[in-house]
């Protein structure tokens, strides 16, 4: 019976979530923010503050800052995405002559029926793509939910912060109060686990976003590139989506430095450059050193995780796809131990699912 209600409970609290996916932005988002800086808030606490005035000092703290890093840098980022507004429309018209460079050379080797053939399937495809563009943007520009999570974002992401922040030991001591007593243990120990895992990955992950965006906006400055200090921002933010966000962002520098130079080898080579030399240190030194192995999936699941994120709730999917796939392999390691311990025995059980390595690492 307990199976059949815990079964229910997931399925009604997953079909609840999926429904109201279009507006869960600002409350994950206010979520997030109570969970990392309750330790901050129980610090306060823990030297007389009220919990109600710990919660409004850190919030107020925190979102101070962030307001204060914006307006710091704005001017600098605004004239610099003015710039790429000027600056793209030369890129797509500098594309063309490339372009059509490329399909002459297509048609001397292949036939002028071929390029008849290419000809049309890129206009159809430039078509379809621009109309599907207008339409994006329309929605974008006009959309009454896409303007309501944005408002929501700034104006209620604080305010749901600081009631989650305020009575986050109230919540988790009522939760910690429903569990049966006899999974309760086992409970608190994988829960600990999963703390320890998102703790570790988040802010390691905002030490490396953050790293690698300076990394790129003093790069791509040196070389020259006139949006280098934005196109660095929206790299270092998109670096929280692994391998696509980073990827995509460099196709928006390259782009722009063709636009800006046109087809010049060199500063097209330079700005690809900074992109390869900014992957191998993030690949070889930050990630190891300042995440490390707290996640523990394969590249390949942790791809999966973005693309199903993004395919079942969309961008909210995509921000939380990693850490729920990293919470899910806590979850997903501890029923496969228990499941070997019939078998071979709990401590070789514990190192066929973690690993020797992390065995070792843990004694």
């Amino acid at each position: 019976m307990n199976r059949w209600v815990w079964a229910g409970t997931i399925a009604v609290t997953a079909l609840f979530f999926y429904l109201t996916r279009g507006i869960l932005l600002p409350f994950m988002a206010g979520l997030a923010v109570a969970y990392f800086l309750d330790p901050l808030a129980d610090r306060l606490e823990a030297r007389k503050v009220s919990r109600g005035l710990a919660a409004a000092l850190v919030i107020a703290l925190f979102f101070m800052t962030i307001v204060g890093v914006v307006l710091a840098f704005w001017p600098v980022i605004e004239a610099q995405v003015s710039a790429a507004a000027h600056t793209l429309p030369k890129t797509l018209a500098g594309l063309r002559p490339w372009l059509n460079h490329l399909l002459q050379a297509v048609s001397d080797k292949l036939g002028p029926d071929v390029m008849g053939d290419v000809d049309s399937m890129l206009g159809s495809f430039s078509s379809d793509l621009m109309t599907e563009v207008q339409a994006a943007a329309g929605k974008l520009l006009s959309g009454g939910l896409a303007v309501f999570n944005v408002l929501s974002l700034v104006l209620i992401s604080p305010v749901v912060a600081f009631y989650l922040l305020r009575d986050w030991d109230l919540l988790v001591a009522k939760i910690d109060s429903w569990m049966p007593p006899a999974a309760a243990p086992i409970v608190r120990e994988q829960a600990s686990k999963i703390d320890t895992v998102l703790a570790g990955f988040v802010r390691g992950q905002i030490l490396v976003s953050t790293t690698m965006g300076v990394l790129y906006a003093t790069g791509w400055s040196l070389v020259g590139l006139k949006s280098g200090i934005a196109l660095g921002v929206l790299a270092g933010i998109m670096s929280f989506v692994p391998f696509v966000g980073a990827l995509f962002a460099a196709i928006i520098a390259v782009a722009m430095a063709f636009g800006q130079w046109g087809f010049d080898p060199m500063h097209l080579g330079l700005v690809a450059m900074i992109f390869v030399i900014v992957q191998a240190i993030e690949g070889s030194f930050l990630t190891p050193r300042l995440v490390g192995g707290r996640v523990g999936l394969h590249p390949v699941w942790v791809l999966f995780a973005v693309f199903a994120g993004g395919e079942v709730m969309g961008f909210v999917g995509v921000l939380i796809a990693v850490p729920a796939a990293a919470a899910i392999a806590v979850l997903v390691r501890f029923w496969i131990e228990r499941y070997l311990e019939h078998y071979v025995g709990p401590k070789e059980a514990k190192a066929l699912v973690e690993g020797p390595e992390q065995e070792e690492a843990e004694d």
